[in-house]
């Protein structure tokens, strides 16, 4: 038996200190209860080769050990396709950014392909790395905490959404959840955007509007990031989702305005270009900036159209006949 006490003994120094003792007799009864069986069947005591093979088929001592351990994982298997749907979107969101830095520096730049292409691809792999640590350590946290746990043991069936429901469905949700959890790491300078302040010759500086704004946007923000998930985990509750839809809404029409009166939204600052180029890579960009704050005011004043259309019919609905 001499076998069976060194696997015992592997087994041992890999299982918690706390209840050691009985559960190496547990499985020494186990092992040997195997061995009287297999005698029994056989009408003979058991070989040396044959223990080895019997103590092989009960399990690696690590794995064997490990079902007593309490966790043995960081990210549990209930959460990991959260894990998994979230880590997706938000390393989308960074890609697409990447690229779209990169291709401004393509072209207005003025340097070397090769190195802006080059220094992409690095800042792509530093800003997803970092990405994926942040979202890992978050889910990591809240496996810990039990949340994710207790969510899925209390989550209500009669919230499901309608078949014939038109509201958006649950991978948009989870996208714009995504996208604002990436925003409000980077407004908050937790996650930084490696090549997103310029070139070698030149520097971006956003323009004076958005350090006085700073806080309002981070409040709306943070109260649309609590909206999309709503939108998300509850989509049944219409009202409620209306109430915040459309109060984010009218605070992004008040920011989209008061943006876009400041007329300059970046000032490029020439560290080696040209200033002529300088002056017509900051005109181009404020005007695309012009645009993109137009289109948002167009999609926050639909918003809080729809918003409001969904509160006037929920009170029809709640009047009595």
């Amino acid at each position: 038996m001499d076998l069976i006490d060194r696997y015992l003994g592997a087994v041992r120094r890999n299982l918690p200190a706390r209840g050691a003792d009985d559960i190496v007799a547990e499985l020494r009864d186990a092992l040997a209860n195997r061995v009287e069986e297999r005698e029994a069947a056989l009408g003979r005591p058991l070989t040396d080769g044959e223990i080895q093979a019997l103590v092989k088929d009960f399990g690696h001592p690590l794995v064997v050990a490990a079902r007593y351990r309490r966790q043995q994982w960081l990210i549990g298997p209930d959460v990991f396709p959260f894990y998994l749907m979230v880590a997706r979107i938000l390393l989308l969101a960074v890609a697409g950014v990447q690229v779209a830095i990169g291709l401004v520096r393509l072209l207005f730049g003025g340097d070397d392909p090769i190195q802006i292409l080059l220094a992409m691809a690095g800042g792509l792999a530093t800003s997803l790395l970092f990405s994926l640590a942040i979202v890992t350590f978050l889910f990591v946290v809240l496996e810990r905490s039990g949340f994710p746990k207790e969510h899925l043991q209390i989550w209500n069936p009669a919230q499901l959404a309608d078949v014939e429901d038109e509201r958006q469905g649950p991978w948009k949700s989870a996208a714009e959840v995504g996208f604002s959890i990436a925003f409000l790491l980077w407004w908050t300078g937790v996650f930084h955007l490696p090549y997103a302040a310029g070139g070698p010759d030149f520097r971006m500086e956003p323009t004076p509007v958005f350090t006085e704004l700073y806080w309002p946007i981070l409040v709306l923000a943070s109260m649309r990031l609590v909206h999309n998930l709503i939108q998300w985990l509850r989509p049944r509750w219409t009202l409620v989702r209306a109430v915040t839809g459309g109060l984010t809404a009218i605070g992004g029409l008040v920011l989209a305005a008061l943006i876009y009166r400041a007329g300059q939204w970046v000032t490029i600052v020439s560290t080696g270009m040209p200033a002529g180029q300088a002056a017509e890579l900051q005109t181009s960009l404020n005007l695309a900036l012009k645009i993109a704050i137009v289109a948002v005011g167009v999609i926050w004043t639909f918003q809080c159209l729809h918003a409001l259309w969904v509160l006037s019919r929920s009170r029809l609905q709640a009047a009595p006949a």
